[in-house]
């Protein structure tokens, strides 16, 4: 713990001067670009958020590591969905759910979507997965049906595709320089 703290102490970083917009930088607005442009003639605000978050996080210094957090992202929102719509049904059928009983039963469910995540050794799934889920979850307190759930858990799932897709898809592109900087 001192040893955080004398770090904090140090100060600010120094600022630097001779930074200039990389290639990794160009990419990632580009495909955030992209998506909320694919957001906007789809029609969908909710998706505007989704799409555009999905490939700011995805993208990535190298193709490959751009690539391998795609996946994982993907199957963290799929893990995330399936849990959050586990825990609708759970408060559809549990008295006083809304009223306050998710309280409890959404960190039970975050608690076994994490162990599923380890135990399938997704780690870098855990937190996406967790985020879904909560999101879904709280989904039905706020007065939708079952099916307007599982809908909503679906439209994440392809906003999150979308997004992924189009920032694997813009980092490989290549471009003038043959590395990608931040």
């Amino acid at each position: 713990m001192k040893h955080l703290l004398d770090k904090l102490k140090g100060g600010a970083p120094a600022v630097d001067v001779h930074y200039r917009i990389g290639m990794r930088v160009i990419k990632t607005i580009t495909a955030v670009t992209i998506c909320l442009f694919i957001a906007w003639i789809s029609g969908s605000r909710d998706s505007l958020p989704i799409a555009a978050i999905a490939s700011l996080v995805t993208m990535q210094a190298t193709q490959v590591e751009t690539l391998r957090i795609g996946v994982f992202r993907v199957i963290g929102t799929m893990i995330g969905g399936v849990f959050g719509i586990i825990t609708i049904l759970i408060g559809l059928y549990l008295p006083y759910y809304a009223e306050g009983l998710f309280i409890i039963v959404i960190p039970v469910m975050l608690l076994l979507n994490l162990y599923l995540c380890n135990l399938l050794n997704m780690r870098d799934s855990c937190t996406i997965s967790c985020v879904v889920t909560i999101i879904v979850a709280v989904h039905i307190i706020i007065d939708t049906t079952f099916d307007e759930a599982i809908i909503f858990a679906l439209i994440r799932l392809v906003d999150t595709i979308i997004g992924v897709l189009v920032a694997t898809v813009i980092n490989l592109v290549p471009f003038k320089s043959g590395k990608t900087t931040s």
